[in-house]
């Protein structure tokens, strides 16, 4: 989560991801020419399959509408720690309710795992 929403962090996050998870099949995301500049980068970078990116606008919105009630949330936040905590709570919340997400750790992410290391903090 950036202040800004240009290439240079959008490659910083995907850069972080891929060393965080290893390669992609295929990364989904928006038709942003911010992102489309750092999907590149990252292709060139660390080798992957050029037809790994898919910008197609159906699947994406698939895995918009899986946190849209984050984006009913109209609230102003006064910085972007409390926001990303804020966040990362709604989540958490939401993904003890998925079927999918109760007992299995997807991509690393475990809902009880998170809600104990929020509430150990």
């Amino acid at each position: 989560m950036r202040k800004k929403r240009d290439h240079q962090s959008a490659y910083a996050f995907i850069k972080r991801l891929v060393k965080q998870f290893g390669r992609p099949q295929i990364v989904i995301t928006d038709q942003a020419p911010s992102t489309k500049v750092a999907m590149t980068k990252v292709i060139k970078e660390f080798k992957l399959n050029p037809k790994c990116h898919c910008t197609t606008k159906y699947l994406n919105n698939i895995i918009e509408q899986d946190h849209r009630h984050i984006k009913v949330r109209k609230t102003r936040y006064q910085s972007l720690n409390t926001a990303k905590n804020t966040l990362k709570g709604i989540e958490c919340i939401y993904g003890l309710y998925k079927k999918n997400r109760r007992s299995l750790q997807i991509y690393g992410f475990s809902p009880c795992h998170e809600i104990s290391r929020m509430l150990a903090s």
